[in-house]
């Protein structure tokens, strides 16, 4: 009978001979700190620097219809950016930024095949709404996705943030191994009194918009939308009481 070390080890990926990165195989923590620091930074840092001035009209656009609060300026800007970029590398293949970068890099990624693998699940990655569940430590959170009720494990690199639970926040996530995801960018994080009543309506108008928009992107946009402008709402009506 096998151990459960042993399984472990067995099942491990590793940064030659990973051609397919899969979400539930632990990775060693060298490579790790590898994807999460010196890769995630270089390829973050490229599509920035590929596509922000093109991003930048859409995420104007929308923050002139979508007003929030200053500390949350930001995150929001951030998460609009990435679902720009990852909505456009699903519908047009001409602006495939993974295959591209990868291409730049071809050489010094020759023997590393766990990098273009990993990077290819950023580009499945959607963006999404969660419920903070439980806490871990200063750095693990149980999420929930509030249209399938899956909970996941999540790493936080900020320890600056703290999330109570059953907070409702939005982000992208990607894997990175052992069934643990991290945010690409900080969530946007809602503010706390209105979880509840952005919850309803987002499950409400989920059941409206789900049969007539066709791609996951314009969905959660739409979705998106929607919850900052209740959040808003709530915001100002709790002004205008105190």
């Amino acid at each position: 009978m096998r151990t459960h070390n042993t399984n472990v080890v067995e099942f491990a990926q590793t940064v030659s001979c990973t051609k397919k990165f899969r979400h539930d195989y632990p990775i060693p923590e060298p490579l790790k700190k590898l994807l999460l620091i010196d890769i995630y930074h270089d390829f973050t840092g490229f599509v920035l620097s590929q596509y922000l001035s093109e991003a930048q009209p859409f995420i104007d656009e929308f923050l002139s219809f979508h007003p929030t609060q200053s500390n949350k300026k930001f995150s929001l800007e951030q998460n609009l950016f990435w679902w720009y970029v990852l909505y456009q590398n699903s519908v047009n293949d001409e602006m495939n930024v993974i295959d591209q970068y990868v291409l730049e890099n071809k050489m010094k990624y020759r023997k590393k095949q766990i990098i273009p693998a990993w990077l290819n699940e950023w580009g499945k990655a959607v963006p999404k709404f969660y419920l903070i569940r439980n806490k871990h430590d200063q750095q693990k959170y149980i999420i929930e996705d509030i249209l399938n009720r899956k909970e996941v494990e999540v790493s936080l690199n900020n320890e600056d943030f703290y999330f109570h639970e059953g907070a409702l926040v939005a982000g992208i996530l990607i894997p990175i191994g052992n069934s643990v995801y991290f945010p690409v960018v900080d969530f946007y994080n809602f503010t706390y009194e209105t979880s509840v009543e952005i919850l309803t309506h987002i499950l409400f108008y989920y059941k409206n918009y789900y049969d007539t928009t066709t791609s996951a992107y314009q969905l959660f946009l739409h979705l998106f939308s929607a919850a900052l402008q209740i959040e808003n709402q709530i915001i100002e009506k709790t002004n205008e009481q105190a």
